[in-house]
């Protein structure tokens, strides 16, 4: 009944189909049987219903057929019993490809094809047997749709197992050979449908014909199929059949293509399709250590020097899944390799680039000893002294290896690498620095998944801060993360530190590109490290911050004899006005360095200021005695021709000849012999005069002596340094000093009256006989800026070298130089009531000082390290502009802390070779104390004069360019300028179309799958040994 219901309510539809059939119209587009189609399946009798759908099914598709091959209409009378027992001549593929096209449901395909598949059991002419065997390997291979693919293998697998004889014919040497040529969107599976067919006919007298011919064309089919797909099927294959891998000579082969394709197969961009890519590759690298296994070593150097070959071209971007490959080779394999790889005829660009690709493999999840072909790689290229590739390979990778420590997959890898990186890369703290950054997130991630590689982590970066110690703005961040983890001994650090180090150091003449892109957000210009200069980049930078000095070089005009002054224009006008982050000194570098200092090592920035000054001030004095001589010449002859002249009217120029000490000297410091002499223009800026007097005891006699100073070096009282050692968790603490010194107590042990008795009494020329005397220096006259050098190396006897003073000091903003007060009124010296009210007001905050010149602090270069010969200076500065001295003076009798009464600008930066950052006072008092190597070595101090307050009062806060309080530049020093900024924008652009025109593969990081060039800007160096870690006299560095 049920199936009379189901007839009878389809019969008018299936009536007027039949009509459209007998007209020529494919009743597949008629809407009726698309009706039918998707109305039928709705009944509730499933069984019945789909028994009932394959009648009404096949009766249409029958007649249609009919109707379209015949050309006549129906018969009239049809036989109601239908079956799928098919009528001679009809097409089974006719059938299959009617089911595959129509509009039913895929799950009514699958199970009308389903019935077709059960009929494979039974009898079928050997042309139907084919028919559906061709039908069924074109689906699977061709098929558009997904029910193609499914179903297909399926259809092919059961008609081949019941046709064993039919099938055997089919599956002949041709339709073989076309399974390996086979190219479309599923080529992949034409080595599935080969491994379907091996497994039914591993009995047949065919299958080693089969075997043989696989075997032959194994090598051709990895090569012409470099698909991840193809590789893993033909693989996995490979596995089951292990009789068809190339054998003999033809192993070495195989496995070269095999990883040639491999190199090939990018990977996904897809992150749900990489979990089966990393499945796909292992499996793949599998069957290559499988043959590596069971063959001689020559195959594996084979393969090996195969894979050096294709990470060192150029031309393309291998995939990262090599690193797979190599992860089960034996150690002792690893260093033959690179040992060839490295003795081989390779050139250093290529050699960086397959280095390059190497560290890259630290990605790989899988890639579990690659840290170790990386560690080989740098050991062996420091043994040949291939330094130029350890730094472009260190300095380019070692924010991808850091970035890498968040993932748990790759993480030791990652951390040895860094380590190894970080350590040997001792003469430059670029790499660690350009780290920092990611540092932060990397600590954050470790702490909750793994305290035993972040105690690791800790130690590495201990031993970085201790080697590049003098950026305690950059350091600061990093170590407030790392409280609570113990810290090793600084004998541990020195240990490691010397274990790891690369065996030389690179020569300051190389090319080492230290990469600055950006400039700094201060808008101050950095000054490159030429390679251990950063003495002279912390002193120029210095100068650079004392204002009025910096406008009266830029306005001065000078001559061929005096190179250097023209050169620090050079400096100062690039500083003020270029574009470029930073900036590479060298010409002035060359000029301005003393002939005992040696090119590349560390020096003393105090010596090198005094020789600067004194090599400023020679030439400009050597000028004036050429232009005097020059004058005086043509004034002989110009009396010579008139033959009389009024002698008071010519100024006495041989007097000009003498030094200016020489003169006598009034109270006020200002020359009063009748020679007229020209102040030059360290002089007028950092020059003084002092007066030593040595009184006699006996007969009361005195005998004075007036001398220039650009520099007072104080010396430390008494000091007792402190010494730790460290052994072990017991720190052993000697002699502490615990008083911290103020500066004012350092100036007046400098001006203490000193008493010559014993071995070092006076020879007094009244008594005639060496007699007790007393000693007195005093300020004569104060200079603009004053120099200030701390005496912190002296000789220790025990050890035979120089030994740094680590005591610590107060630097006060505000300071009084004690100097001879003449008698003067109010009107005779507006600085009077200044200095005595600062005086008076800096006692009450509990200073010891005397009345004399104020000054305020402008700038302190700070020294980090334990010797003079080694470690890394720095830079604390700030403009020497003032602020209202009234008001200051108005909010003096309020104060009660020294460190409030200031009468400069308080606006910091710190100045760390080409790194310029906003800065504190704060920062620069408390260095000491979180980094106890780093201590301040010399100090400027401006002077201040209420008189020069307005002209040199400008709001830093608003106008922070020296540019814009600056003179104009010179032609030839803004033609210099204008010229290198020009150049500086082409670079730019050129870095920026390189950069775009890189040509990478479609994916190849795996972040997501863990969840002419001017002379003066020539190739920057670095400065090296920076945490006085000197365990071998001056470091050597690039």
């Amino acid at each position: 009944m049920i199936e009379h219901f189901l007839f009878m309510k389809h019969e008018k539809k299936i009536k007027k189909i039949k009509k459209l059939a007998e007209r020529g119209f494919d009743p597949r587009t008629s809407g009726l049987w698309a009706q039918h189609a998707s109305t039928a399946p709705l009944c509730s009798c499933k069984h019945r219903e789909i028994k009932h759908i394959l009648i009404v099914t096949k009766t249409l598709r029958n007649h249609y057929l009919q109707c379209a091959s015949n050309k006549r209409g129906l018969p009239r009378k049809k036989s109601s019993r239908l079956t799928l027992t098919r009528s001679k001549g009809e097409k089974m593929d006719a059938i299959l490809n009617g089911i595959l096209s129509s509009r039913h449901p895929d799950a009514l395909k699958k199970q009308l094809i389903t019935k077709v598949t059960e009929n494979s059991s039974k009898p079928q002419p050997v042309r139907v047997i084919r028919s559906v065997l061709q039908i069924s390997s074109s689906w699977f291979l061709q098929g558009e749709s997904d029910i193609a693919f499914s179903e297909g293998l399926q259809v092919y697998k059961a008609w081949a197992k019941y046709n064993l004889t039919t099938f055997e014919a089919f599956f002949d040497r041709e339709f073989l050979l076309s399974l390996f040529s086979f190219k479309g969107r599923r080529e992949a599976n034409a080595v599935l449908l080969l491994e379907v067919s091996m497994e039914l006919l591993q009995r047949s007298s065919s299958y080693s014909a089969h075997v043989r011919v696989v075997e032959a064309k194994a090598i051709s089919y990895v090569r012409e199929h470099p698909s991840i797909d193809c590789l893993n099927n033909f693989v996995n294959f490979l596995f089951k059949f292990k009789e068809c891998l190339p054998k003999g000579d033809f192993v070495s082969t195989f496995c070269v293509s095999l990883i040639n394709s491999l190199s090939l197969c990018a990977i996904p961009e897809d992150p749900a399709s990489v979990v089966q890519y990393i499945k796909s590759v292992d499996q793949i690298c599998s069957l290559i250590h499988n043959i590596w296994n069971n063959a001689d070593s020559d195959v594996i150097m084979d393969s090996l020097k195969a894979i050096f070959g294709i990470i060192a071209a150029e031309e393309t971007e291998p995939s990262l899944c090599l690193g797979a490959v190599v992860r089960n080779i034996p150690e002792k394999m690893i260093e033959i390799i690179v040992k060839y790889a490295i003795n081989s005829d390779i050139d250093n660009t290529r050699m960086t680039t397959a280095l390059q690709r190497v560290v890259d493999w630290v990605q790989w999840p899988t890639a579990t000893n690659v840290h170790k072909w990386i560690i080989t790689f740098f050991k062996n290229l420091a043994a040949a002294k291939k330094y130029s590739i350890l730094i472009n390979v260190t300095e380019t990778k070692i924010e991808q290896v850091c970035q890498k420590l968040e993932f748990p997959a790759v993480r030791e890898g990652a951390l040895s690498v860094l380590t190894h990186m970080l350590l040997g890369f001792q003469h430059s703290p670029e790499p660690f620095h350009k780290i920092l950054p990611d540092l932060v997130k990397v600590i954050e991630v470790m702490r909750t998944e793994d305290q035993v590689q972040l105690r690791s982590l800790s130690d590495l970066l201990h031993c970085c801060v201790f080697l590049h110690a003098g950026y305690p703005d950059l350091y600061d961040p990093i170590l407030e993360l790392l409280k609570g983890i113990p810290a090793p001994s600084a004998e541990e650090i020195k240990s490691r530190l010397e274990e790891s180090q690369w065996l030389t150091q690179k020569s300051g003449s190389s090319k080492y590109v230290s990469k600055v892109t950006q400039r700094s957000e201060t808008g101050k210009t950095g000054l490159f490290n030429l390679g251990n200069t950063c003495f002279m980049n912390s002193i120029l930078q210095a100068l650079f911050m004392c204002d009025s000095f910096r406008r009266d070089t830029l306005s001065y005009q000078p001559t061929p004899e005096q190179p250097v002054l023209a050169q620090l224009q050079q400096v100062f006008a690039f500083l003020s006005q270029t574009q470029r982050p930073a900036y590479a000194p060298m010409t002035f570098s060359r000029m301005s360095r003393p002939s005992w200092f040696m090119a590349g090592h560390q020096q003393d920035c105090s010596e090198y200021l005094k020789y600067l000054l004194d090599r400023v001030h020679e030439q400009e004095r050597s000028r004036q005695k050429k232009e005097r001589t020059t004058e005086k010449s043509s004034e002989t002859g110009n009396q010579a021709d008139k033959g009389t002249q009024n002698s008071t009217g010519i100024t006495d120029n041989s007097a000009n000849t003498t030094n200016k000490s020489a003169g006598i000297i009034d109270n006020s410091g200002v020359t009063t012999d009748n020679s007229t002499v020209i102040r030059s223009l360290i002089e007028d800026h950092y020059g003084g005069l002092m007066v030593t007097t040595v009184t006699c005891l006996n007969c009361k006699s005195q005998s004075s002596r007036t001398e220039e100073f650009n520099d007072i070096p104080l010396a430390f009282p008494e000091y007792k340094p402190i010494i730790t050692e460290e052994k072990g968790d017991n720190k052993e603490k000697k002699e502490p000093n615990t008083k911290c010194l103020h500066l004012n107590d350092l100036l007046q042990h400098y001006l203490k009256p000193e008493l010559l008795t014993g071995d070092n009494q006076y020879f007094c020329d009244t008594c005639g006989s060496l007699q007790d005397a007393e000693r007195k220096i005093s300020i004569n006259r104060p200079p603009e800026h004053l120099i200030i050098s701390l005496l912190r190396f002296s000789y220790d006897a025990k050890i035979q070298a120089r030994s740094k003073i680590f005591q610590e000091v107060k630097y006060p903003r505000t300071l009084i130089l004690p100097k001879d007060q003449p008698s003067e009124t109010k009107a005779d010296n507006p600085r009077r009531s200044l200095r005595s009210a600062v005086s008076r007001q800096i006692e009450r905050c509990g200073v010891n000082t005397q009345k004399g010149e104020v000054y305020g602090l402008n700038a302190v270069v700070v020294h980090s390290g334990t010797s003079s010969e080694s470690g890394h200076y720095y830079t604390y500065a700030r403009h020497s502009l003032f602020q209202d001295p009234e008001r200051v003076m108005e909010n003096l009798a309020g104060c009660t802390d020294e460190d409030n009464i200031d009468f400069l600008q308080d606006k910091w930066y710190l100045f760390n070779d080409n790194r310029v950052s906003y800065a504190q006072y704060s920062s620069f008092c408390s260095v000491t104390q979180r980094f106890t190597k780093d201590t301040a070595y010399v100090l400027f101090y401006k002077r201040i004069d209420p008189q020069n307050s307005e002209r040199e009062g400008v709001d830093l806060n608003k106008s922070i360019k020296p540019a814009e309080v600056d003179p104009p530049l010179q032609d030839r020093l803004r033609q210099l300028v204008s010229k290198d900024n020009t150049q500086y924008l082409q670079e730019q652009e050129m870095s920026e179309q390189k950069r775009a025109s890189r040509k990478r593969p479609v994916s190849q990081t795996t972040s997501s799958w863990f969840y002419k060039q001017d002379e003066d800007q020539g190739p920057p160096g670095s400065c090296g040994g920076s945490s006085g870690f000197d365990g071998s006299g001056p470091r050597f560095v690039f």
